[in-house]
């Protein structure tokens, strides 16, 4: 026989915060019977004892031998009848596993457990029609075409050995090799060679620059200075004296930067910085678009979607780290958490307005995706692997895709100004 329990009856609402809510479910001694037998005739079918082929055991010595099966069984009884009625009567969307919690069980006589659900936010979306928003558009100039250049030439600069006899200046890069001392003994493990030192920065070893200033390659100059609470002395030899040289803009530059004249050269630059501009104007829109809609549609979050989105940030952070970097990732969690409730926020919302505007991706959309993902493959492996890992991740990408259409509505119904940054 069918366990059959029913809210209002056996099943009551105890309370709700936010997105979660919680179910009291009490079985009384009829029910905990009915229950009782059927978890006896579902055991009998699997466990044996001495004497009694599998499906042959009574159930009196199956109830008697094996009582925590039976109570596990009831449970899972109980909790399956109760699970469809719940979501059916309070009309609850899951977004995680029901937790049991809170049981109690009396072996024929009562049973009570309660069930938690985490439910999808429901929302009537308001305030995504005419959004008021700044275009705050950005001209580049000359002189930052200028800057970019010259930081180009910067960062493909290279070191040259100085002329012989060449003193040490404070535009040049030296090679040291040092000792340390301390009260007329040497530290051991004090000393440090090939270290390269920019002179015209700030050092480690506070008065190096200073010290070797003037002084020739193979020089020896001595110095005292703090480190750490103690004061030591350092002899620094010059091995090496080199000048930065920064490539001039000839033809090799030219050829390097795939390009014949400084005017294609500056064009090209140009026409980068007023594409990376745009993105950033763009970007800045879209995030005070995000940001009304969210002040507009508070909702509250399943706490576990919340986790386990702000683990996910976690994760990518740690991809990105240098290997060197160390994590603690309790913090970095909690750090990353209004980041996670806001991704989740404007999905939920973003889900609301298309189900409202009727938003959606067809299959030519996404056959249209697939191809242009293809098209920029090189071999029929990796577009055959293409397609396969498409096709997995295919309801993803659709309702990716079906977020982007129903942002770019939002935008075309904003009232947006444009301003000069």
């Amino acid at each position: 026989m069918k366990l059959t329990l029913t809210v209002g009856d056996k099943i009551k609402k105890i309370k709700q915060e936010g997105c979660v809510q919680l179910f009291s479910v009490l079985l009384g001694r009829p029910e905990v019977a009915e229950a009782t037998q059927a978890a006896l005739v579902r055991l009998q079918s699997v466990v044996s004892l001495p004497g009694f082929r599998v499906g042959k055991v009574p159930l009196a010595m199956i109830k008697e031998q094996f009582p925590s099966m039976v109570k596990d069984e009831v449970l899972e009884l109980a909790a399956r009848a109760a699970l469809p009625e719940i979501i059916k009567a309070a009309s609850l969307n899951p977004v995680t596993q029901p937790v049991m919690m809170n049981m109690k069980y009396e072996p024929g006589a009562s049973l009570y457990f309660e069930l938690q659900f985490e439910c999808s936010p429901v929302i009537e979306p308001k305030g995504y029609e005419k959004i008021a928003a700044t275009r705050k558009t950005r001209k580049v100039e000359d002189a930052d075409v200028d800057k970019y250049i010259a930081q180009v030439r910067e960062y493909n600069a290279y070191l040259n050995a100085a002329p012989e006899g060449a003193k040490a200046e404070k535009k040049h890069f030296v090679v040291v090799d040092y000792e340390t001392w301390e009260n007329g003994a040497k530290v051991p493990g004090g000393e440090m060679k090939g270290e390269i030192v920019d002179l015209s920065s700030p050092q480690t070893i506070a008065g190096l620059a200073e010290a070797v200033i003037g002084a020739k390659k193979g020089e020896t100059r001595e110095f005292n200075a703090p480190f750490g609470d103690k004061k030591m002395t350092f002899k620094v030899t010059l091995s090496e004296i080199k000048e930065k040289v920064v490539p001039e803009m000839d033809e090799n530059f030219f050829k390097e930067a795939g390009v014949k004249t400084v005017e294609e050269l500056k064009a090209n630059v140009r026409k980068l910085l007023e594409h990376n501009a745009a993105e950033k104007t763009e970007k800045e829109l879209f995030s005070q678009l995000e940001d009304a809609l969210i002040k507009s549609n508070p909702l509250a979050l399943p706490p576990t979607l919340v986790k386990e989105e702000a683990k996910e940030l976690v994760e990518l952070y740690k991809k990105r780290a240098p290997d060197q970097q160390e994590i603690q990732e309790e913090a970095l969690l909690e750090r990353l958490k209004p980041v996670a409730e806001r991704n989740l926020s404007l999905t939920y919302i973003l889900h609301h307005i298309a189900k409202k505007e009727k938003i959606e991706a067809t299959d030519a959309e996404l056959d249209a995706e697939l191809e242009k993902i293809v098209t920029r493959l090189n071999t029929e492996d990796e577009k055959a692997k293409g397609r396969e890992l498409f096709e997995k991740r295919k309801e993803y990408i659709r309702a990716s895709m079906v977020e982007n259409k129903t942002m770019s509505l939002v935008k075309d119904k904003a009232v947006i100004k444009e301003e000069k940054a």
